[in-house]
């Protein structure tokens, strides 16, 4: 006995809707999958006083106000400090190509040559001009750079800005000077960012999408013609 063409549809159909189910499910994870973090080292900025601008693994950083330094005490290599002579200051990141982006983590070193204590690292994020947040970090202060880099570098995740879409990163770098009677600075390396930008398929996630829309369109199709040939 033939089987009917409706019974012989079935195994197309549940072919076609397998097809379907694998594709959509690994566009989904592709486009789902979390972008790569990039990270600020410093090691692109001429050592010496820094004003900027300066582009990084695909971030923009510079001298909001105030002075900064760029010093060979980092963990390892450069790291941006606040200039002593001029105060401190603040820096500021954005990403080079415009666009939001989270803040995810840096390493801090706190450096006093006289005295103990501890300092206050305050990282805020902006929104369209508006603040969304401000974490604050505080360490113990160290005087010890006898290994060529700052003995106290500690790495800090983002807190209240954790997850926080923001445009703008700004870092206040404290600092000042022997003539003060103390000499101090805050000091950062290795930002963490993480760029927010609308995922683009790749060609093999475009096919997949393809065959997903193919293998939909056959089930309707199929399904379609069962129903007119019960009707009539």
């Amino acid at each position: 006995m033939n089987p009917s063409p409706s019974t012989r549809s079935y195994p197309l159909i549940g072919v076609a809707r397998f097809y379907a189910v694998v594709a959509m499910t690994a566009v989904a994870s592709a486009l789902a999958s979390p972008a790569v973090a990039n990270k600020i080292t410093f090691e692109t900025a001429s050592q010496g006083v820094f004003t900027g601008p300066v582009t990084e693994d695909g971030f923009t950083y510079s001298t909001l106000s105030g002075g900064l330094f760029i010093n060979h005490f980092g963990n390892p290599g450069k790291d941006a400090e606040g200039n002593q002579s001029l105060g401190g200051g603040v820096l500021k990141i954005v990403l080079a190509t415009g666009g939001d982006f989270n803040f995810n983590a840096l390493d801090f070193a706190a450096f006093d040559l006289f005295r103990p204590g501890s300092q206050t690292l305050s990282v805020e994020g902006f929104i369209g001009g508006s603040s969304v947040g401000v974490d604050q970090y505080t360490l113990a202060n160290t005087s010890d750079i006898s290994k060529g880099t700052y003995a106290n570098w500690t790495t800090e995740a983002a807190s209240a800005l954790a997850g926080k879409t923001i445009s703008e990163l700004r870092i206040s770098l404290t600092a000042s000077s022997a003539g003060t009677g103390f000499t101090f600075g805050e000091n950062v390396d290795n930002v963490v960012l993480t760029p927010l930008q609308a995922a683009v398929p790749e060609p093999s996630t475009l096919t997949l999408l393809s065959i997903a829309l193919i293998g939909a369109i056959a089930v309707r199709s199929r399904r379609g013609r069962r129903a007119v040939r019960l009707i009539a």
